[in-house]
């Protein structure tokens, strides 16, 4: 490509960029902002400190320059009057090069100091503040429903939670110190400034319009575009996420490169989004910066005629014009604020989106004294989408104590049964009842504390295989835990490993194979001892020697508690009092199953009803 060419696709590019819509949703309002301020409320004293280092420090380098004019007016040359009384007490104090030097020395020594203590107490306050806000983002999130997390990718979440509060952890950290400090320094300059000289302070001050004007027009243009490189990034790590998470599939299928195409798809289209975000920043501080340029030109023509005319001291143009120097970046940066504000805006607004979403109710519902177990579908119908629905007119009646086995072709609906029983999803029509209550009346967290669950998707944490059974009963001894374990024919495994309890899993349990996942998540089960039992495919993993082991200790665990069984082995299907099939959405009675496990004539008969079912 050629170098013209290059330049006519910048030009557009720059002109398209200046064309994005102007309008961002979730804008953030003020009562948005003062949202954000009850996090800062416990650290509070530590802030005020802060801010109070801040206005000394600052007050502290705007009285630096007057030294300039001491140091001409009074030393150089003489004593030069001034027509500021201040200003003419404070030069006979400095009329000697000893004493000014002295007085240039302790406030270096105070600013220094001053500013050691701003630093840390800035430092606490914005660690502070970053953990209020992630701790209470965090417990907010584990309060929704299990819906949310089954319809949002994992990484997409990540993002939400992490990117967006190390963004604004960043702009409390750096540009709010750094807003506050130049916006007492612009005052206390400004104070200066009209002391030195009221006519060239009114020359800068004829600039603040323009400085104005730039903002208003990108300001909400930077904010628009900021969000969409924020939603893109989060896309980014949601996919990015899910290959990591899938890397065996990836692997197996040898679709890296598929992978990489489809990665680098949605990585280009953050890209182009960061590039527009990024042209839009460098566009507005140009005109910033000409603004300055301008103003600085004028300082300079105005100021020098008033020299030559008589009208101001040598000290006192030299001390304004250093001061409009140092004044004219700052003033720059406190203009540019708005602008470099808006990612954290943004951020803001994401963040605030995710507190303004209802959680489950904690503690509002219902919390009954005992658990019977009676279990009643009534009528319930349910779909994830306009088509056809997954459970339709479904109704079942579960008797405390009995266990009941659930059986279908995949996609009939057990799991979403499951997931209704657990409050994952609420019915869009009919009741489902635990002991006569209906579900929804009762607390969710107590309601899944009577259940315990062992499914075929196994979740183990990357911690010790103590730790991971233990986390259905986090108060449980040690004993109790290797009790947990026999039971589940795990514990002679788990003791070959060198570290035994205390071997760590890896991500996932990654570094046990699949069919002691599922043992140590069916001893979790054993542990938490709930009256509600639930077990999906609890055996898919196990071969037919561990499998029989198992199916002899889950007679016992079944005993007076009321299980849920979805499976098709037969020989846990043999541990059921009765069988139902979901079939188009109903349930459908199946017969008993009350007949001896053994001799195998009993296991084909069972096997022949599975296949009929």
């Amino acid at each position: 490509m050629s170098i013209a060419d290059c330049c006519r696709r910048a030009v557009a590019f720059t002109r398209d960029t200046m064309r994005q819509p102007v309008t961002a949703r979730n804008d953030l309002r003020f009562p948005d902002l003062a949202f954000f301020l009850r996090f800062a409320r416990p650290i509070r004293n530590v802030g005020v400190l802060a801010l109070a280092a801040t206005v000394l420090v600052s007050a502290a380098k705007t009285v630096l320059p007057l030294s300039i004019k001491f140091f001409i007016d009074n030393i150089l040359l003489g004593g030069t009057e001034t027509s500021d009384a201040l200003l003419a007490g404070a030069g006979g104090l400095l009329s000697s090069l000893d004493t000014l030097i002295a007085a240039l020395l302790v406030l270096g020594l105070f600013t220094g100091g001053m500013d050691l203590l701003r630093n840390y107490w800035t430092a606490r306050f914005r660690e502070g503040y970053a953990f209020n806000l992630q701790t209470a983002l965090v417990e907010h999130v584990l309060d929704f429903p299990l819906s949310y997390f089954k319809s949002q990718q994992t990484g997409y979440i990540m993002s939400r939670l992490s990117d967006d509060v190390q963004i604004l952890q960043y702009t409390v950290s750096q540009y709010l110190p750094l807003i506050v400090a130049n916006g007492l320094y612009v005052t206390f300059t400004l104070a200066i400034l009209c002391i030195l000289s009221l006519k060239l302070t009114l020359v800068i001050a004829a600039f603040i319009p323009l400085y104005l004007l730039i903002n208003a027009v990108f300001i909400r243009r930077i904010r628009a575009a900021t969000h969409r490189e924020r939603e893109r990034q989060a896309y980014v790590s949601r996919d990015i996420q899910e290959v990591i998470s899938g890397i065996d599939t990836v692997k197996t299928h040898a679709a890296e490169e598929r992978e990489v195409t489809r990665v680098s798809g949605t990585l280009a289209r953050m890209v182009d989004a960061r590039i527009r975000n990024t042209m839009l920043s460098a566009l507005s501080e140009y005109f910033r910066i000409g603004t300055m340029s301008l103003m600085l030109i004028a300082v300079f023509w105005v100021g020098g005629s008033e020299v030559l005319a008589g009208g101001m001291t040598v000290g006192d143009f030299v001390t304004f014009a250093v001061y409009v120097v140092t004044f004219a970046p700052t003033v720059n940066t406190f203009f540019a604020f708005p602008v470099v504000m808006q990612p954290a805006a943004t951020s803001a607004a994401r963040l605030r989106e995710l507190f303004s979403m209802d959680g489950e109710p904690a503690g509002g519902g219902v919390v009954p004294a005992a658990v019977l177990g009676r279990i009643e579908l009534s009528s319930v119908w349910f779909r994830y989408t306009e088509s056809e629905p997954v459970l339709a007119d479904a109704n079942l009646v579960i008797h405390p104590g009995e266990v009941i086995a659930i059986v279908g072709r995949t996609g009939a609906g057990k799991t979403t049964m499951i997931n209704l029983l657990l409050r994952a999803f609420a019915p869009q029509e009919g009741t489902i009842t635990l002991d006569g209550r209906d579900l929804a009346s009762l607390d969710p967290r107590w309601l899944r504390r009577q259940v315990s669950l062992v499914s075929q998707d196994i979740f183990l944490f990357h911690t010790t295989i103590e730790e991971n059974i233990r986390y259905s009963r986090p108060g449980a001894t040690f004993e109790e835990i290797v009790k947990a374990a026999r039971k589940a024919q795990i514990h002679d495994e788990i003791m070959r490993f060198p570290e035994g309890y205390r071997t760590i899993v890896g991500e996932r349990g990654t570094q046990l194979s699949v069919g002691q996942r599922q043992r140590v998540a069916i001893a979790r089960a054993f542990l938490k001892d709930a009256p509600i039992l639930i077990l999906d495919e609890p055996t898919s993993a196990l071969d037919m020697q561990t499998e029989e082991q198992i199916c002899r200790t889950l007679r016992l665990l079944v005993r007076n508690r009321t299980t849920i069984l979805i499976t098709h082995r037969p020989s846990l299907l043999t541990i059921a009092d009765r069988v139902v099939a979901i079939e188009d959405g109903r349930v459908r009675e199946q017969q008993g199953t009350d007949l001896p496990p053994e001799p195998d004539t009993g296991r084909i008969r069972r096997s022949g009803q599975s296949a009929a079912t």
